[in-house]
């Protein structure tokens, strides 16, 4: 077995992700897939447009062997701390060969060599980010502008200022060195691959191409043009979205949180700097804006400041909301063996990755969660009650429509999507 990892948000599903997966499977020569995919919110910090079950199916019905779910705590955080999940996740299971992303620059050489700067972390580089972070910049851009000082100061990469400061600034570049950077610190066998993003890119809005980015997709949907957009998504993803929305189900977007969201930072203010990057001072910004804004986009731009972007501000509201504390993520961040899989869907194959990973790796594979309450781990029981958290809190607006459909928490009464 070769087995191809891919990390992913699938949200949807649409035509760069299926040429992403075939593109990565050349490369590799993989004979099978294991995706590991974003629960029901995403790394920026938002809800995902369809639950995981939903877009683990649409993954499955277009070439994907096994779907397997990126813990919450990592799937809602920094490039950082997202990609050390999922390559964590990964390497625990012991028999995935490589790892292929989609990149902007599209070279894993540049890439790596940046990845050994970080972990390295040589002296000039050290200072620069220093002198970066002190004049006010965010951590990304301080970083960015220090490792292009590094790099072009020791003639490390042939290329112009503007091309290398454009790349180092673009998100799949940032993701891809992530990874990267992760698999060194885990000394792990697992050989990243990269291949180039094609058209649009990740915040484009633009849905000419058949070729478009999810962003465009779902605000597509938003504004419930499904039909016009068929030609971006494999057929299989346009059919089960088609289905979602005939059943009654809701899409779900952002906004759909506000008063949630709203309602935990009132009844919170006191212990607003128990979550996760609530802190500087930005909790006394959130808890005031909370009286002047409306909806979540302009309690977001009534935050924004030269320290802290759109997307930081976007996670750290998700931090609140779902309840995300500082402390679990420090227990959490740095852990080379993830204690489980959850699987969320799977074909013939996918049963062939599960045989292997029995065989190799002793982490716990969760097909049915009444087996959860077996596993007695301080660390399992933390990430899995945020992952069943965060399935609640999602479903709240996921069922708004079909309330009596849901039973009991859904996480319990769900098992995994056999695709024949």
């Amino acid at each position: 077995m070769n087995l191809l990892g891919l990390i992913v948000e699938y949200n949807p599903f649409h035509n760069g992700h299926l040429y992403h997966l075939n593109e990565s499977k050349k490369i590799t020569n993989a004979t099978h897939t294991i995706a590991v995919m974003s629960g029901n919110f995403m790394q920026r910090g938002t809800p995902a447009l369809l639950d995981k079950f939903t877009r683990a199916e649409m993954a499955v019905r277009n070439g994907v062997d096994l779907v397997v779910e990126l813990p919450t705590l990592y799937a809602c955080q920094s490039a950082e701390i997202f990609a050390h999940g999922g390559i964590s996740l990964l390497n625990s299971l012991n028999c995935v060969n490589s790892i292929c992303f989609g990149s902007e620059i599209g070279d894993i050489d540049i890439l790596y060599l940046i990845s050994k700067i970080l972990i390295d972390e040589p002296i000039d580089f050290k200072i620069k980010l220093k002198d970066y972070l002190d004049k006010g910049l965010p951590f990304p851009k301080a970083r960015a502008s220090a490792l292009f000082y590094y790099i072009t100061e020791n003639k490390l990469y042939d290329t112009s200022e503007e091309d290398l400061l454009n790349m180092l600034n673009s998100p799949n570049n940032i993701l891809g060195i992530e990874y990267i950077k992760s698999i060194l610190k885990l000394n792990s066998k697992i050989k990243p691959y990269t291949i180039n993003r094609i058209n649009s890119g990740y915040n484009s809005l633009n849905v000419n191409d058949s070729i478009c980015s999810a962003s465009a997709i779902r605000n597509a949907l938003k504004n419930n043009s499904l039909n016009t957009i068929n030609y971006t998504m494999p057929k299989d993803t346009y059919d089960i979205i088609n289905r979602v929305i005939e059943s009654g189900f809701n899409l779900v977007y952002n906004e759909d949180f506000y008063q949630i969201l709203s309602s935990i930072i009132i009844r919170d203010k006191d212990n607003l700097t128990d979550y996760f990057e609530v802190n500087e001072g930005i909790e006394n910004k959130i808890y005031n804006s909370i009286f002047k804004c409306h909806n979540i986009e302009t309690l977001q731009n009534e935050i924004k400041s030269k320290r802290y972007t759109m997307t930081k501000i976007s996670r750290t509201l998700n931090n609140i909301m779902l309840g995300i504390k500082g402390g679990d993520i420090l227990k959490t961040k740095d852990l080379t063996n993830i204690p489980y899989v959850r699987v969320l869907a799977f074909n013939e194959k996918g049963c062939e990755i599960l045989k292997e990973i029995k065989k190799n790796s002793e982490i716990e594979v969760i097909t049915k969660f009444s087996k959860i309450k077996y596993i007695n781990s301080n660390i399992f029981n933390t990430l899995i009650n945020y992952d069943i958290k965060a399935t609640n809190m999602y479903n709240l607006i996921y069922y708004k429509n079909n309330f009596d459909m849901l039973k009991a928490p859904l996480d319990y009464i769900t098992s995994p999507k056999y695709i024949k």
